[in-house]
């Protein structure tokens, strides 16, 4: 047996398994799934991630955090954003609250895997708009969104959001005081029961408030307990 046709244990699904799944939609994976393929893509004298960025057709990076150490991820994130590439990181389900917020990966994915989950979150990561959408500009205080061209900005300033932080960020923000239930955020924002749980909106929140709450005494999104989450009216 070759080594693609191997099953990661930890991950749940072999190399085949993951090219064979994500053929359906013609999306190639990048695996980083070894030290070797890491520095392969990140290094500036290779051309891994310039060679990616210019081949037809869809590309998606796979991430695999047991041999990614936190300066990978960064120089991973980084050539993500220079060549447009939507990168998702495989996680155990205990590391889904140590999860760094600054980490810019497009999405992530709890272990072990399924394909019709992996499938279902990397044709998310290449859509560029919601029917939730709406064309005028959204105004709270400091903050500023305009889905037009998806772009926010907190006192002039523009936060790094990665879509689905955006998406939370938008959907809160066009209902004001309305409270919504995790299940109904995880439905609105992933569209299908997520293998994860309800957690996976926890973590996406707290990325969120850590990126436009700069201000201690400014909160925009605030914890309704044992329910979910609500955006705070700002006059």
């Amino acid at each position: 047996m070759s080594a693609q046709e191997n099953t990661i244990l930890h991950i749940g699904l072999s190399r085949k398994e993951i090219i064979s799944c994500l053929s359906e939609a013609n999306i190639s994976p990048v695996f980083l799934f070894s030290q070797d393929e890491i520095s392969k893509f990140t290094s500036p004298s290779d051309t891994s991630s310039n060679t990616v960025s210019g081949q037809p057709g869809k590309h998606i990076v796979l991430i695999d955090p047991i041999v990614t150490g936190a300066n990978d991820l960064k120089k991973i994130s980084i050539f993500c954003e220079k060549f447009s590439i939507p990168a998702i990181l495989i996680l155990e389900s205990q590391d889904l609250l140590s999860l760094d917020p600054n980490n810019l990966v497009s999405d992530f994915i709890v272990s072990p895997v399924r394909e019709d989950e992996l499938l279902v979150r990397s044709i998310r990561c290449f859509e560029t708009s919601d029917n939730s959408i709406i064309d005028s500009t959204i105004t709270h205080g400091d903050l500023s969104i305009n889905p037009t061209n998806y772009e926010v900005t907190i006192k002039g300033q523009r936060p790094t959001l990665r879509f689905k932080e955006y998406e939370l960020l938008l959907l809160l923000a066009s209902h004001p005081g309305r409270v919504f239930d995790r299940a109904t955020l995880l439905n609105q924002i992933w569209g299908y029961d997520y293998f994860g749980g309800t957690r996976t909106v926890d973590v996406h929140i707290r990325r969120l408030r850590s990126k436009i709450e700069t201000n201690p005494d400014s909160s925009y999104i605030e914890t309704i307990w044992n329910v979910g989450y609500r955006f705070k009216p700002v006059d």
